[in-house]
C-alpha cells in the first residue's frame, strides 16, 4: 500500500474557497490583469500596431471598382502558463487536538489560510510584472501641497487618449499614494467638505477628466521577512498609481494593459485533497497555471509618489 492516496476533488471545501475568495475585497490583482481563459497553456495572443488604428484613407470607391482594403501589421508575443501550486496539512495530532465536535472548523480554517496566501503569492506576481512600466518623470510629489494630484492624472489620462484613441477607464493607487491624494490641500479644496470628512474613491472619479474612471484601493500586504523572524509587512503596492486601459471580459485580442492568461486546470479554489500517511496528515491543495503579461505598452501609466 503506498503512502500517498491519490487526490480528489472535495466539493465542501472547494466551496467554502470561493467564498473566501469572494471575501477578499483587498485583492487587485484581477483588476489590474484581467483574466484571460485559454484552451493551451502555452500559445500565443494577437499585438497589434497601434499605428493602425489612427490612419486615414481616400474611402471613395469607384463603381464597380474594389473597396480600399487595410492592411494591418500584427505581432503574436507569446504566453507560457506555467504551473502553481501551493498546499497545507492537518496533522493526525492536530485532529485530535480539535476532538470531534465540528472537524470541518479545523478544514476551513486551514483552507482559508491556503486561499488567502495563494491570492497574496498571485497578487505578488501581477505587481512584479506591473513595476516593469517606468514611471512618469517629474511628477508624483502629492505629500506636497504645492502640487496638484488631479492635474498629474489628468495629464496622464489625455496621454494614453492621445496614444490609443481612447480615455483609460480604471485607476489603481497604492495605499500610501491614496492617503497623498486624499489628504493633498488642492484635492481637498476641490471637493467640498472633504477637509471634515475625507474624500472617497468616487468622489475622486468626479474630478478628473473621465469622472466615470473607476478608482480602486490596494491594500493588500505582505511579510518581508523569511519565516521564524520577527514580521516586518509592507504593502504590496503602496506609492505607485497606475493610469491604464482594462477589459471586463478580456480576450486575446482586445487592447488591456494587462492580462492574466490562464489555462489547465484547478485554480485557486479547486481545492484538493489526499492522505500523506508519511507525515500522518492529510493534505490540501491547489493548482493553477498563470502568465501575466503587459499586452499593451501604450494603455498605461505610472506614478511613483511620494511625500517630497
Amino acid at each position: 500500500m503506498g503512502l500517498r492516496s491519490e487526490a480528489s476533488v472535495n466539493p465542501t471545501l472547494t466551496n467554502y474557497a470561493s467564498g473566501v475568495l469572494n471575501d477578499l475585497q483587498s485583492a487587485t490583482a484581477d483588476f489590474l490583469a484581467p483574466q484571460v481563459q485559454v484552451p493551451a497553456t502555452i500559445g500565443q495572443y494577437k499585438a497589434y500596431d497601434d499605428k493602425n488604428a489612427f490612419q486615414t484613407y481616400d474611402t471613395s470607391r469607384g463603381v464597380g471598382g474594389p473597396a480600399r482594403r487595410i492592411f494591418m501589421d500584427v505581432s503574436e508575443p507569446t504566453y507560457n502558463c506555467l504551473p502553481q501550486a501551493l498546499e497545507i496539512t492537518i496533522d493526525d495530532s492536530e485532529r485530535d487536538a480539535a476532538g470531534t465536535i465540528n472537524p470541518l472548523d479545523l478544514e476551513q480554517a486551514k483552507v482559508k489560510t491556503l486561499v488567502q496566501s495563494s491570492v497574496l503569492s498571485h497578487e505578488k506576481h501581477v505587481y512584479s510584472v506591473a513595476d516593469d512600466v517606468s514611471a512618469v518623470g517629474g511628477v508624483g510629489v502629492w505629500g506636497s501641497d504645492a502640487n496638484d494630484p488631479v492635474d498629474e492624472l489628468d495629464a496622464q489620462i489625455e496621454a494614453i487618449a492621445k496614444d490609443t484613441g481612447q480615455m483609460p477607464n480604471a485607476i489603481l493607487m497604492g495605499m500610501t499614494a491614496w492617503r497623498r491624494f486624499r489628504s493633498n490641500a488642492k484635492v481637498v479644496a476641490k471637493q467640498p467638505g472633504a477637509a471634515l470628512i475625507g474624500l472617497n474613491a468616487g468622489q475622486a472619479s468626479a474630478m478628473l477628466v473621465n469622472s466615470a474612471i473607476d478608482i480602486r484601493i490596494s491594500t493588500m500586504a505582505f511579510d518581508t521577512t523569511k519565516q521564524g523572524k520577527t514580521r516586518s509587512n509592507s504593502f504590496v503596492n503602496g506609492d505607485d498609481v497606475y493610469i491604464f486601459n482594462r477589459s471586463a471580459t478580456p480576450t486575446i485580442y482586445d487592447p488591456s494593459a494587462f492580462k492574466t492568461f490562464v489555462g489547465g486546470r484547478g485554480g485557486v479554489t479547486a481545492v484538493r485533497e489526499y492522505r500523506d500517511e508519511s507525515s500522518r496528515s492529510d493534505v490540501y491543495a491547489v493548482d493553477w497555471s498563470r502568465d501575466v503579461k503587459l499586452t499593451s505598452a501604450i494603455s498605461v501609466k505610472r506614478i511613483t509618489t511620494s511625500d517630497s
